[in-house]
């Protein structure tokens, strides 16, 4: 999947990776972009850096600033480096920074939303498709939800734009537009998919989501389709870690005929 796939991609990334301004000394930003590498499978087991004289260059960084940013990562037990050997991703290296998520803030009245891309598009990609029907057109929205200017959310989705042509004036701008779905999709949004899974933050949503590359963050594919399995809406969004929190009340017999999805991830 190239950059411009990806379905973050529509956030787009402005500079480079390291920000001197940002009051985050340049190792700690470093080490957390070498530390996304190893947790993304970017940089296998295995995999040899660069010497730090060349890495310096890359990142417009001092040498000892990638020192100092590969010692953290050696601390860590992600990197091994020897005089003579350079410096090797371990096999064994585990992914300390994809713990749960802790709870946190729910959406309040103090939210709001950032808009990014819209635009009407004839096409459905294929992570957002995930095997359903689809409509003629679509709605592309893409935005960031932010609490007293701390974004916590980003999302990119897709409304069949036979039904988004019935929301209110500036829909994307002012509302939520799953709850939107509910009023205007009838029979199309009879049913709802949700997959959870925590992924280390990249650079796009690490410099949108203002969080560390590496850090843990929910990644949630909501999908509302009807009796035809036209996908009517379909949505990702990505949330920091620690802002994130899920509550769900389920009844009994839709938790037991979910449970093992629930319990334990499906082989891959």
């Amino acid at each position: 999947m190239t950059n411009d796939e990806k379905p973050s991609s529509r956030f787009g990334l402005s500079g480079t990776p390291l920000d001197a301004s940002s009051g985050i000394a340049l190792n700690v930003q470093l080490a957390d972009l070498f530390r996304y590498h190893v947790l993304s499978g970017q940089w296998p087991a295995g995999h040899r850096l660069d010497n730090f004289e060349v890495l310096a260059a890359r990142y417009r960084v001092a040498r000892i600033t990638v020192r100092q940013a590969v010692a953290r990562l050696v601390h860590e037990g992600l990197l091994s480096a020897q005089r003579g050997r350079g410096t090797v991703v371990l096999a064994h290296a585990a992914p300390a920074a994809l713990a749960a998520p802790r709870v946190g803030g729910t959406w309040t009245d103090e939210a709001q939303i950032r808009l990014v891309h819209k635009q009407r598009v004839t096409t459905l990609p294929d992570e957002f498709r995930g095997g359903f029907g689809v409509f003629d057109s679509y709605v592309e929205i893409a935005k960031l939800h932010v609490v007293r200017d701390a974004p916590f959310a980003m999302v990119r989705l897709f409304v069949a734009a036979e039904i988004y042509r019935h929301f209110p004036r500036r829909a994307a701008e002012t509302s939520k537009l799953l709850r939107l779905m509910f009023v205007h999709g009838g029979e199309s949004a009879s049913q709802l998919r949700q997959r959870l899974t925590v992924e280390p933050a990249d650079l796009v949503q690490s410099q949108h989501l203002h969080c560390a590359v590496g850090s843990p963050v929910a990644r949630i594919l909501r999908q509302l389709h009807g009796p035809d399995r036209r996908v009517a809406y379909s949505a990702l969004s990505w949330y920091r870690g620690e802002s994130f929190e899920m509550d769900i009340t389920l009844p009994r017999d839709l938790v037991e005929d979910s449970s093992p999805a629930l319990i334990a991830p499906r082989a891959r």
